[in-house]
Parts: C-alpha cells; structure tokens; sequence
C-alpha cells in the first residue's frame, strides 16, 4: 500500500541524518515525551492508589454516613428514627452508636484516643469485622466480649474494649490486659470519670490513624458509663452506594420530621474524613499539574526541532513547491513531523510508565504508617485518566506542530532557491578575511 505523499516526505524528512543537531534534538524531545508521560502515569496511578485505599479503610472503619440532632442535642427517640430510615430507598443498615474522647491508660503507657460504642450484633456484619480476623467464628467471639469479658485465668468479668494494633503497641498491652478508661465529661465537681476495660481482642485495618486512636465498646456500657442512658450520639448508616451516600441519607433524613425537614444533620464519610482524603485529592492535582510542565517544555522543543528542520529543508520546500505542491500540503509534512514526535513519545512513555506502575504492584514498596497512613505503596491504574494523559500530550504536539509548520508553509519558492543558490555561488574566502560588500552567506 503506498502511503500518501505528506507522509512520506515527513518521514523521509525525519530520518534525515545531514544535520546531527536535528537529530539530537529531536531525539531530545521523544524523550520529554517520554519522561512527561511516564511520569504523570506513574503519579496518577499512585495517587489513585491512595484514594481507593483511603476510601476501603475509611469505609471498613466508618458507616457511609452519620445522622446527629441539630445543635449537638442527643438523640431521645432513636428506635423510631431507625426505623424510618431503614424503610427509606437506598439505606441498607442503620446503627446506633456513641461517641466520645477520652484517655486510655495501662501500666506501661497512656493515650488519648476517640472510643465509640457500637451494637456487636450490627458489627458482626459490618467491614470492621474483616479487620478483626477472618474467621467468622473468631468474630463473633470477639465482639460477644464486649459485654461481658471475663481473663482466661478466671478472673472478675468486665466490660471489654476492641482496640488497633497501633494503639496496642502504644499501651504494650495484649489481649486480656486491662485498661483503664478515663473521661473528663460528665462527673460532678469536675472530677474525671474512670472505669476498668478488658482488652478483648485487636483490629488491624492497615490505617496507622484509626489503628492508633479508635477503640470499640458496647454500645450499652458506653451509654452506662458516659450516663447517657437510654439515649445515643447518631446513627450510623450505610448505603448502596458509598459515592452517593450523602444524596440518600439526606433525603431520607428529610422524611423523618414532616414538620422540620433539618431537624437531622447529615455527614458523609467525606466530610467527617475530610481532612485526609481532601489533602490526598489536592496534592493529586497539585503533583500532577507541575509535571505536566515536562510535557509543555516537551512541545517547546517540538517547536524548536521544526523550526531547525525547516532551515535545513528550505530549498527542498522550494522545489517541492516550485514543481507544483500546495501550501497546504507542505504545511501538513511539518505538523505530521511533530505529530509523529508526539506519538512515539506518549507510546514510549506510557507503556514505560505501565511498565512501571506494574513492578511496583507486584514487588510493592513499604511505607511508614505513622507518615503516609498505609503500610504499602497502592497502584491504581485508570483507563480515563491515562487517556486524558496522553490526549493533553498529543494536543500541545499538535498545537506547536502547527503553530511551527506556518513557517514553512509561508516559504516562496523564488526566496528559498535564490537565497541557497547565492550562498553556493559565494566564493570560499581564506578565514579572517573580510568582504568589501557584505554578501549573501553574511545575511
């Protein structure tokens, strides 16, 4: 099949070897390509690691969301607000719970630490219990403690807490150790309120954060110890769909008081998280932004590799046009030329950058959890976004092709001749002899 005569005077053009600075800068710009795409390849797809990551142990530890009264009052008549909620469109599982600050200590350590109060029925069938362990046996053993743990040497039977790794490291305590449970609220005469826990069992979700400073108890010896009563901080609720969670739970939150529609507040796991998951999209953006720089640096280079190019063909221009091709034509050859740039340069650099994303997905990188929060590098690749990559690459390729291929379209064919043919009529002059008249080779 014979390819069309633009392309093959842009390929020819390319291959061209008379001018080694050619070459080398064009060269130079594949591999800007190269580097500008591999790198936003790599980026993207860590940074879409994170957030899945983040969005799978947020949701492991959390509910979708979380309906609290207006004004920070506690909920009096939650049973029947639970049960409205659960009859709404798109709402799965509604649970009660209690939330709270308060001290942890040991005998070896103290820390503060966010304790809430959950049903260990509901909990059995929530994400948390997957960071508990893997057998469901062991779960339900686990969370039956919480109401009533008793040590393995026979021991007195107490209340028993669930609490992360990190927080276990921290207090160097295991399981069946007891801590103490200190809170500042609530006690007449300003004194703190204390009660004894028994450590029943361990969480790992991978998120140093909420491995360091969550702990679980019954949601009924939470209510006994913060004196709630009967009455609770929210409720939990969990959706079909995690992403649309705060569009369901606020309608259905709308439904249950006909005579104040926001009475209820609702938070989603985006807003009660927002610190960490909004930091990891703005850096995201940030990162990305910055890199694509190479890409734009890339196209100036393209840019500068054509407008060498056309010096270097200019009589070639000439006759092409002096034997009959268009204007139009010769500006194709040269946007091809950096068409051709731009693609072997975001081929190159995404399958580079694939490659990439691809050993560190199987060898994995370690990181420090106290720092980045998991324990591992996480790699998600997007289609989307890597197509979005490489057409945002291809656009500025086109755009300085085109802005560049102009010169060469407006080149005469009687300038480009004569001008070369006055160059090579100039006689040779022995070096530091200087002309009477200034001639052609002189500008």
């Amino acid at each position: 099949m014979r390819l069309p005569f633009e392309v093959m005077v842009a390929l020819r053009y390319l291959r061209s070897r008379r001018k080694a600075g050619i070459s080398l800068t064009s060269f130079l710009t594949v591999l800007a390509f190269m580097l500008g795409v591999a790198a936003l390849t790599i980026v993207t797809s860590v940074w879409n690691g994170f957030e899945a990551e983040f969005l799978d142990k947020l949701l492991g530890i959390n509910a979708h969301a979380i309906i609290l009264k207006r004004n920070g009052h506690l909920f009096r008549d939650h049973r029947e607000v639970a049960d409205k909620l659960r009859a709404a469109p798109g709402i799965e599982h509604v649970a009660p719970f209690v939330y709270s600050e308060v001290i942890a200590q040991s005998d070896r350590g103290v820390q503060g630490l966010a304790i809430k109060g959950v049903d260990p029925e509901v909990t059995v069938e929530s994400p948390l219990a997957g960071y508990i362990s893997d057998d469901p046996v062991v779960v339900k053993q686990t969370l039956a403690r919480l109401r009533t743990s008793t040590s393995a040497d026979d021991g007195p039977a107490i209340p028993g807490v669930l609490i992360g790794r990190g927080l276990q490291d921290t207090l160097h305590v295991d399981v069946d150790d007891v801590l103490t449970i200190i809170s500042p609220y609530g006690s007449r005469g300003g004194r703190p309120r204390t009660a004894s826990f028994r450590v029943a069992g361990i969480f790992h979700s991978g998120m140093y954060e909420f491995d360091s400073r969550m702990a679980y108890i019954d949601l009924r010896e939470a209510q006994r110890f913060f004196r709630l009563y009967r009455n609770i901080t929210g409720l939990d609720v969990w959706t079909d769909d995690a992403t649309g969670s705060l569009r369901t739970v606020l309608e259905a939150a709308r439904q249950l008081d006909p005579e104040d529609p926001w009475a209820f507040e609702v938070k989603d796991w985006s807003i009660t998280n927002r610190s960490v998951f909004g930091a990891v999209q703005q850096q995201k953006l940030l990162i990305s932004l910055f890199l694509f720089l190479i890409v734009v640096v890339a196209s100036c280079m393209i840019m500068a590799t054509l407008i060498l190019l056309i010096l270097e063909k200019s009589r070639e221009v000439a006759l092409l046009k002096a034997i009959g091709a268009q204007t139009w034509s010769v500006y194709v050859i040269f946007i091809l030329d950096g068409v051709i740039i731009g693609v072997v340069g975001c081929a190159v650099g995404l399958a580079a950058g694939l490659a990439s994303c691809a050993v560190l997905q199987q060898y994995g990188l370690r990181l420090d959890p106290r720092v980045y929060y998991l324990e591992r590098l996480p790699i998600v690749v997007r289609p989307l976004e890597l197509a979005i990559v490489c057409a945002g690459a291809l656009v500025l390729a086109i755009g300085a092709a085109a802005i560049t291929s102009l010169i060469a379209a407006g080149v005469k064919p009687v300038d480009g001749l004569t001008r070369r043919a006055a160059v090579r009529a100039e006689p040779k002059r022995p070096p530091g002899v200087r002309p009477l008249l200034p001639s052609a080779e002189d500008g």
